[in-house]
């Protein structure tokens, strides 16, 4: 069982040490003559210190230095604008650094991150400047969720790198999985690379790389590029879908290939809403059924 008052205890010598993460070589602020100490509360999930960061935890322990904090079991930590917790945690005060380890989730105003292990690289003024997750990696935002092996969160140039077995969700419904994400915030574009499947509720497109504009909600998949929809395949070197639009336009020695037969063409149209097909440019048709239920 924990002793009563001691997450206070451990939240306290945590404000000593991290106060100076602001100002190095600061000793914490000492109490006034005849002042009588601060009892714990019971009332607030945290305690009210003073300094840029909280910190309870069931153990904790300061190196002799005062440089490197150590806290273990339902750790939990705030700062500016969120919440951290964990199994256990580093921080480290030359390197501005808080690591995570065991279950680590950190959420504030712009978003949630989680890993195995989580590392947080803070600003002077104690802003998160970087996240970088491993092991079972999630990162999510309003405007996508993206599950890795590994994510570097970059706030500072608002750029996100993710590798191995990466799963991108964006809303409405569309699922991306690939080898590599870089995505940059600022002009809402990213990359994904690596044996790329991207599906939704109306088939899937495979290719080497996809590219998202998520303001224009327009992506480019380059190929070679396989796609399946309304029992055809679709084969070229290049594939631009509308999300808008709810069209995909394939381009590049075009074959689309169904049971009724085989097509090919310089450029091929999928008009998802109305189930057609539009092929241009040279176009050859085979047929080996000219009777089908499906258009």
């Amino acid at each position: 069982m924990t002793r009563p008052g001691l997450e206070m205890c451990a939240a306290v010598l945590a404000a000593a040490l991290l106060s100076a993460f602001g100002a190095p070589g600061m000793p914490p602020p000492m109490r006034a003559e005849g002042a009588a100490p601060a009892a714990p509360s019971s009332a607030a999930p945290l305690p009210a210190l003073q300094g840029p960061l909280n910190v309870t935890a069931d153990e904790l322990t300061v190196d002799n230095t005062g440089t490197q904090l150590t806290a273990r079991g339902h750790v939990r930590l705030t700062y500016a604008a969120g919440v951290a917790t964990a199994n256990m945690l580093r921080l480290r005060r030359a390197e501005r650094t808080a690591e995570f380890t065991g279950n680590a989730v950190i959420t504030d105003p712009q978003g949630k991150a989680a890993g195995d292990a989580v590392t947080i690289a803070f600003t002077a003024a104690n802003q998160i400047s970087r996240i970088t997750m491993a092991g079972a990696a999630s990162a999510e935002t309003k405007d996508y969720a993206l599950q890795g092996d590994h994510i570097v969160a970059d706030r500072a140039s608002g750029r996100l790198v993710a590798d191995g077995h990466i799963t991108l969700f964006a809303a409405p419904d569309l699922i991306v999985n690939g080898d590599r994400v870089v995505y940059t915030q600022s002009d809402h574009y990213g990359v994904v690379s690596g044996h790329v499947v991207a599906s939704n509720r109306l088939g899937r497109i495979l290719g080497d790389s996809v590219e998202f504009f998520q303001q224009r909600q327009q992506a480019t998949v380059h190929g070679p590029v396989t796609a399946e929809v309304y029992g055809a395949t679709i084969t070229g070197g290049l594939a631009q879908v509308d999300f808008a639009k709810s069209n995909a336009v394939f381009s590049e020695h075009v074959q689309v290939i169904r049971r009724q037969g085989t097509l090919t063409a310089d450029r091929v149209t999928i008009l998802y809403k109305t189930r057609r097909f539009i092929a241009e440019g040279a176009t050859h048709a085979h047929f080996t059924e000219l009777e089908s239920d499906t258009p």
